[in-house]
Parts: C-alpha cells; sequence; structure tokens
C-alpha cells in the first residue's frame, strides 16, 4: 500500500508543481516568461485568480482527485497482476484525462446556460492540457509504483472493501471537482465586479478615456480587393460567436465560432477580419499574423464547406501584457473575412499597441488550440 500512497502522492504534487511554477514564472516576467512556457500545466485560468478560500478548495478537491485515483487505479492494476512501469504510466495519463474531461463538462454546462449549445465546444481544453501534462511527467509516479518487494505477490492485491471506499471517494471528488471550479469562477468574477464598482478609474489600471484624444475609429467594413466567391458564406448566411478569452500561463486565446444558420451551403476559405478598438473607440495598432501560437494550431488557408447548422472555428492569439496607463483594447470587431461588415464585441482585452496577434484559418469542427 505504502508505493501506491506514494504514487499518488508523487503524481498530486506533479500537478501543484507544475501548474503554479508557469504561473509564477509568467508573473515574473521576462526570460521567466519563456522558462515557464516550457513547463507542462495541467491547470486551466480558473485555478488562479478566485478568491483565497474558493481557491484553496478548488486546489484541494484537485489534488486530492489525481492522488486518490492514481492509487485507485494501481489497486486495480494490483488486483490483476498487471502493475508494470508502463501501465503504471498509462494510468497516469488515464487520470490526466478523467480529471481534465470533468472540468470540461462542468464548463460545456456553464458555456450552455449562457450561450447554449453551440457556444458549449468552445469552452473546452481542460483535457487536452492534463493528458499533456500526465504523459510529460506520468513516468515519475510510474517509477515510484513499478517495483514491489519481493514478499508482494497476490496477497497484495488490496481488499474489495478498500477499492470500492476509495472508488466513491473518487466519483464524489469527481463530482465536486466542476462545481467547485464553477463557485471558484463565480467568485472571482463577483470580486471583480465589486472591484469595478468601488473604483472610479480603470479596473485594470488602463488610461481614463479622452473623447479629445485623436485617432481612428475602428471601420465598420474593411476594405477588401479580392471579390468573395459564388458560394462564399455571406454575413446574412452565418452567426457569428465570440466566448469568453481563455487564458493559460501568461497567454491568450479568443476564439470565434461561425454557425450557418442559413437553409444553404455556403464556403469559408480563409482567415476572419478582425481588429480591435480602445477605451477610445479608436483602432489599436497591433502586429497581426497569420500562423500558430502557443495557445492555437494554425491549419492554413483552406475551402471549409459550412453545411446548414454546421459551424467553423478561428482563434485569435496573444501574449499577456501589462495595462497600466495604457490604451489598452475595450472592444473587438470582427467578420467572416475582410470585406464582411464587422460584428462588435465588448470586453476588458489585455491588447496594447504594438501586441503580437495570431490568426489562424477557419476550419471545420475542430477546437481552436
Amino acid at each position: 500500500m505504502g508505493r501506491r500512497l506514494l504514487g499518488g502522492g508523487a503524481l498530486a504534487a506533479l500537478w501543484l508543481l507544475c501548474g503554479w511554477l508557469p504561473y509564477l514564472l509568467s508573473a515574473a516576467g521576462g526570460s521567466l516568461t519563456t522558462l515557464g512556457q516550457i513547463v507542462p500545466s495541467p491547470m486551466n485560468g480558473r485555478f488562479f485568480g478566485a478568491p483565497p478560500g474558493w481557491a484553496i478548495l478548488l486546489h484541494a478537491v484537485a489534488v486530492l482527485l489525481v492522488g486518490g485515483a492514481y492509487v485507485l487505479a494501481i489497486m486495480l492494476l494490483d488486483r490483476r497482476g498487471a502493475r508494470t512501469f508502463l501501465s503504471a504510466w498509462l494510468a497516469a495519463v488515464i487520470v490526466g484525462f478523467a480529471v481534465g474531461g470533468v472540468l470540461d463538462l462542468g464548463a460545456m454546462a456553464e458555456a450552455v446556460s449562457w450561450g447554449g449549445f453551440r457556444t458549449a465546444l468552445g469552452a473546452t481544453g481542460s483535457t487536452m492540457l492534463a493528458v499533456f501534462w500526465a504523459f510529460a511527467v506520468g513516468w515519475i509516479p510510474a517509477i515510484v509504483v513499478r517495483q514491489r518487494s519481493s514478499h508482494e505477490g497476490r496477497r497484495s492485491a488490496p481488499a474489495t472493501r478498500v477499492v470500492v471506499v476509495l472508488g466513491a471517494a473518487v466519483v464524489v471528488l469527481a463530482a465536486a471537482l466542476p462545481a467547485v471550479s464553477a463557485g471558484a469562477n463565480d467568485a472571482a468574477q463577483q470580486a471583480i465586479a465589486a472591484d469595478r464598482a468601488s473604483t472610479p478609474s480603470d479596473p485594470d489600471g488602463a488610461a481614463a478615456p479622452d473623447l479629445a484624444a485623436p485617432g481612428i475609429a475602428v471601420p465598420t467594413v474593411a476594405p477588401s480587393a479580392d471579390p468573395a466567391g459564388p458560394d462564399s458564406c455571406t454575413a446574412e448566411q452565418l452567426e457569428l460567436l465570440a466566448p469568453p478569452v481563455d487564458g493559460a500561463t501568461g497567454h491568450r486565446l479568443q476564439s470565434l465560432q461561425a454557425i450557418n444558420v442559413s437553409e444553404k451551403e455556403c464556403v469559408l476559405n480563409g482567415y476572419p477580419d478582425v481588429a480591435f478598438g480602445d477605451q477610445n473607440g479608436h483602432v489599436i495598432d497591433v502586429e497581426l499574423q497569420r500562423g500558430s501560437s502557443f495557445m492555437a494550431s494554425d491549419p492554413g488557408a483552406a475551402p471549409v464547406t459550412l453545411a446548414p447548422g454546421a459551424s467553423a472555428k478561428a482563434g485569435i492569439a496573444w501574449d499577456a501584457n501589462s495595462t497600466q496607463g495604457q490604451l489598452v483594447a475595450r472592444s473587438l470587431h470582427a467578420a467572416v473575412r475582410v470585406g464582411e461588415k464587422r460584428h462588435i464585441w465588448t470586453n476588458h482585452f489585455d491588447v496594447v499597441p504594438g501586441t503580437e496577434l495570431h490568426l489562424t484559418a477557419w476550419q471545420a469542427d475542430q477546437a481552436v488550440g
């Protein structure tokens, strides 16, 4: 039993270490931010920024679930006499998949409540983070549990009662984790709203709005020299959605989702048209690049045929920026392509002049990242 507990403790400790280390290195800034990008983090943005009580509870539930689920997995392997280094490593990956999966299911349930089923898939991402993390570090607890002493044999298989009790505890923790995550996120949002209500200045420390400031208003339509094809999707055929920004280890991702709400098939080809407006309603001068980033992979421009009800996704990624005293994005203006009328979403984006944005092409039925 000792090795199982040590293995579970090791995986739980790695969950905390790999989650917090990139966050702390990113907060330190400079070259340490780049170093933090190397560490695979299993945690999404909800693990950071919540009030202390909620943050402690969220981390405690996650750590207990990771450690308990791994101990349970090793117990089940022992009952079959199948504990090996590779099976123990695979058990860590399965634990990562399960923990990330319950977090994604909870996030999807929340997304349905505010944006409907069409936006639920855009709320995922925790499973990918947790599985990659478990694959990268799962060999460490596997080393801890791979060997059994010479007197261990069939007698060392855990009692059925122990397995059942631990399994029930794991199920309870798995059910509690998305609920606690949602509560932590709500508490964080309420704290932000309270700070904004009590603070007359910009809550992000950005420069105050100045209606007399020089600048160019964000155009409703960006000029285009390339006419749309006869089968191209039009703004009237598509519903364009922009879910909340996703953040991880100092990086940001704004997803875009285009849904064919017409009764006719149409084609999307290329990249969306995007721009950001500052607190004065003027265009923010950014460096827009087409291609992949830390947060999103770019498949390149290719025709995407959308049947009625089908959807495509694209992403805008950037690194987090300090907004203190700066012009900062307060609105996103986006269209399915250059030359179409832009939709507008107001939000607090940490996009400042000179920010390097990475834009991915439209891709069908695939999560951006």
